[in-house]
C-alpha cells in the first residue's frame, strides 16, 4: 500500500473514566490518536433488530479502515471519521512485518 491511498483523516477514541461534579464515575470517550491517515473502504450494510428499549431495526455499516501501525489500538475503541462513528470490531496487522493495520468496524448501533 502506498501513502497516497491513505487520503481519509480519521481519529481514534478511547473510553476515559473521571470523576463528575458530585464524586460519581463518569464514562465519556477522549481522544487517543487525534490525526490518523487512512484508506476507507465501505464494505456491507445491512438492517439489525435494535435493543427491546429502543425497538424497530437499525442500519449497520461495516467499514475497513487502513493505517499505518500504530501500538495500543484495541477493539474496545472507535473511530471518528467527518460526523460518523464507528466501533472498532476487529484490529488485524495486515502484513507480516507489521506496517499496517486493518481496522474493521460498524457503525449504526449505539451512533457507532
Amino acid at each position: 500500500m502506498h501513502s497516497q491511498q491513505l487520503d481519509k483523516l480519521i481519529e481514534i477514541q478511547q473510553h476515559q473514566v473521571s470523576k463528575g461534579r458530585s464524586g460519581g464515575i463518569v464514562k465519556n470517550w477522549g481522544v487517543f490518536l487525534p490525526s490518523v491517515y487512512a484508506a476507507v473502504r465501505h464494505l456491507s450494510g445491512n438492517e439489525r433488530q435494535a435493543t427491546s428499549a429502543a425497538g424497530g431495526q437499525v442500519a449497520v455499516a461495516r467499514t475497513e479502515f487502513r493505517i499505518r501501525f500504530r501500538p495500543g489500538i484495541t477493539g474496545l475503541m472507535r473511530i471518528k471519521h467527518g460526523e460518523a462513528i464507528y466501533n472498532i470490531d476487529h484490529v488485524n496487522p495486515l502484513n507480516e512485518g507489521g506496517d499496517w493495520l486493518i481496522l474493521t468496524s460498524y457503525t449504526g448501533v449505539n451512533n457507532g
